[in-house]
């Protein structure tokens, strides 16, 4: 039982800066493209193509949440004019946890992965940086 109420030691710096520096996507935003090696920078685009699509997934799957919950509303409401007054409370209480859920999932998908334009803007800064190797690659064979 004691240790339950033990205070947690204070994280020891290099061991926030290492979690720091293994957020390898935190390190492209903060030193850009150009400090990544070519097979690197294809690596993270691959995992920002994933992140993409796992957020597109997750937004999908809170939209059809949210849009039940508005039909649980509405059923809600029309059971309250028809005189039905218990399974109006219950599609008002179910229409409630859709959009508790659809408000948790939203506020999940934008701190794991901010927004859609963030991560579309790092994946293009990627390609950018990739053409522009594969352009400097094609210009040097050209001159050899």
């Amino acid at each position: 039982m004691r240790s339950i109420f033990r205070r947690k030691a204070k994280p020891d710096i290099f061991e926030r800066l290492e979690q720091e520096a293994s957020n390898e996507l935190q390190l492209l935003e903060e030193l850009g493209p150009q400090g990544f090696g070519t097979e690197h920078l294809m690596e993270l685009h691959a995992q920002i193509c994933a992140n993409i699509n796992e957020q597109q997934r997750l937004t999908k799957v809170a939209m059809s949440i949210g849009a039940t919950g508005i039909g649980w509303l509405s059923l809600g409401f029309l059971a309250f004019l028809l005189g039905y007054q218990t399974p109006g409370l219950i599609a008002f209480g179910l229409s409630a946890v859709c959009f508790m859920i659809f408000f948790g999932a939203i506020t999940y998908s934008f701190r794991r992965f901010r927004t859609k334009g963030h991560l579309e803007y790092t994946r293009l800064s990627i390609e950018d940086e990739l053409r522009n190797r594969r352009d400097k690659q094609r210009k040097h064979m050209e001159d050899w």
